[in-house]
């Protein structure tokens, strides 16, 4: 019986060492290092994987792209492999120069994740950009094929005062003057431009689907050197002037209302408009401002409405980045705040932005300025206007509307045109800028 028990304690014995002999053979496989031929086989893949993406190679992506990979970029916007292929292909990604270093590889059975640091810069632009990237590579059969990356994008100087960023001291005061709503109007056209000639601002943007806005193109030709940004335009809000979209209403329906024009209100706007086709309508107004000679400095959007929700902004951030423009925001009063969270660490941004409400009366708009101007802080800061002449034209545009008016409009321009505010400037040290001093930093 002790004989019995003794060879069955002897074949467990066995069989138990065999089942772990098996398991620390299984871990082996994982932890083991790398042959040679594997190792190097893996940075083959690595190399050609960015070179492909310098040199726009969608051939050599196709085949050394995973079906099922993703990239994941700073801003949350993940891309699919046909998605990439098809900005490629399209001649929407171009880079001048990119190149890799600091890498770490880690292989593993079937799998590998590179680590690295990488320079790049677009063929549009001025300035590199840096990035830290997470490369993830599968086995498939006998070759490496990239399943995902992951890219965050960090900024020289990121975490600095914008005023410092722009080459000023940390106690400077900054304040970018816009004139919104340039081309609605010929009125609302040639004040501005009398403004932007002599200086009484420094930027302007404008509403590409207006019925002025051939003349502000011509200006924008005639005037290389004025800073012109986009107002991008999803409302038409006067009673009986109406404007609609760039692109074909049959694209964009969920944007025009029966009328077949644009919402009057940001509201309606945020009811019925499908995201997709807000980015096609926001990306024609970019297109048909470059086509035409434009070449904006950033974006903003009229009556606020690519702010309304996180899902239209989030659109907004995607085609600004893609574009390379920086974006009106600010920290000090909604709708802006309420969508801080979805910036990216580095994205430059005016630290506030005033405009006068309705509560401030006609007869109070210069103490306004003026006191304004007196309380600026140190850093960044945008005063946007509407300036226009209250003459026949903009008063039959603008009826019914004592709030941004034509009244309203012709007292922006006084005032912003008056002694006693170009003196606060003066006084009190402020240094005008405009948005292309922060395009530079992008």
């Amino acid at each position: 019986m002790v004989c019995g028990v003794k060879g069955m304690f002897q074949k467990q014995s066995s069989m138990a060492a065999a089942k772990v002999l098996t398991l620390l053979c299984s871990l082996w496989a994982f932890a083991v290092p790398a042959m040679p031929q594997q190792r190097s086989d893996l940075r083959r893949t690595h190399t050609a994987f960015h070179n492909a993406l310098r040199d726009a190679d969608a051939s050599v992506l196709e085949r050394r792209l995973d079906e099922h990979f993703t990239w994941t970029h700073t801003d949350g916007l993940v891309q699919s492999k046909a998605d990439l292929l098809e900005k490629i292909r399209g001649g929407k990604l171009r880079y001048a120069e990119l190149s890799t270093d600091q890498e770490i590889f880690n292989e593993y059975a079937q799998a590998a994740v590179v680590t690295g640091h990488s320079k790049r810069r677009y063929t549009d632009a001025a300035k590199p950009f840096e990035l830290r990237y997470t490369l993830t590579l599968v086995k498939v059969g006998r070759q490496w094929k990239v399943a995902a990356y992951h890219t965050t994008i960090f900024t020289p100087g990121a975490g600095q005062l914008l005023q410092v960023r722009l080459g000023y001291p940390p106690d400077a005061k900054l304040l970018i003057l816009n004139a919104d709503d340039l081309a609605v109007s010929h009125s609302e056209d040639t004040a501005s431009f009398d403004a932007l000639d002599h200086k009484l601002i420094t930027s302007a943007t404008v509403m590409v689907p207006c019925p002025w806005f051939t003349e502000v193109a011509a200006y924008a030709k005639a005037h290389p050197e004025a800073d012109l940004g986009l107002h991008l335009t999803l409302t038409a809000e006067w009673e009986t002037y109406r404007w609609g979209p760039i692109a074909s209403r049959a694209l964009v329906p969920s944007l025009v209302g029966p009328d077949g024009n644009f919402y009057a209100s940001p509201e309606d706007v945020a009811k019925h408009a499908k995201l997709n086709e807000v980015e096609t309508e926001i990306r024609a107004q970019i297109e048909r401002a470059k086509s035409m000679g434009l070449e904006p400095s950033h974006l903003d959007a009229h009556m606020h409405t690519l702010y309304r929700t996180p899902e239209l902004f989030g659109v907004f951030l995607k085609v600004a980045r893609e574009y390379k423009l920086p974006i009106r925001m600010a920290r000090n009063d909604q709708p802006f705040q309420s969508m801080l969270p979805l910036m990216a660490p580095g994205d430059p941004m005016p630290d506030a932005i005033f405009s006068p409400g309705e509560d401030v009366p006609a007869s109070g708009w210069t103490d306004y300025y003026v006191n304004l101007i007196k309380n600026l802080q140190p850093g960044v800061t945008e005063i946007f206007l509407h300036l226009a002449h209250d003459d026949a034209e903009t008063q039959a545009i603008m009826v019914n509307h004592s709030d941004w008016g034509a009244a309203w409009r012709q007292r922006e321009l006084e005032t912003i045109s008056s002694a006693e505010v170009r003196k606060a400037l003066a006084d009190n040290h402020v240094i005008l800028i405009g948005w292309r001093d922060i395009k530079k930093l992008l």
